[in-house]
């Protein structure tokens, strides 16, 4: 009987885990890190850590008229292409930070946080990172 209960609850887990519609943990949270190789150094954005403290959307913006989203959340990449591709006008590097205007989606979170009082990457380096 016990056997069977077990048994149950795993058809339950791997089975919710198929059923369109429904996400499974790794998909809910995304990959733990994720590695971008612009020309100014490499930048290992820790997507787990960042998953726990901001809600999806603070990133993952809603589907826009111009580019709808194929799927619930994408790659930034998907849609912000370097360079961008009509309809798109804003490129990956742009919508996550403009140095000019110091604004973007990391940007701006960077700054919120930095007058909350906590210590977040401040500089260009923090982030991107040159291979010796």
């Amino acid at each position: 009987m016990k056997l069977l209960r077990v048994a149950a609850l795993g058809v339950v887990l791997v089975g919710g885990a198929l059923i369109p519609g429904t996400l499974s943990a790794q998909e809910s949270t995304g990959p733990d890190t994720v590695v971008y190789t612009p020309r100014r150094g490499t930048v290992t954005f820790t997507h787990g850590k960042h998953a726990k403290a901001a809600e999806c959307v603070s990133c993952h913006h809603e589907s826009k008229p111009e580019k709808p989203l194929a799927a619930e959340r994408q790659k930034c990449s998907e849609c912000h292409t370097t360079p961008p591709v009509e309809p798109m006008v804003t490129s990956l590097r742009m919508a996550f930070h403009d140095t000019a205007k110091e604004e973007g989606t990391c940007f701006n979170c960077h700054k919120k946080e930095a007058a909350a009082g906590k210590t977040v990457p401040a500089t260009c380096e923090d982030c991107h990172k040159r291979e010796n």
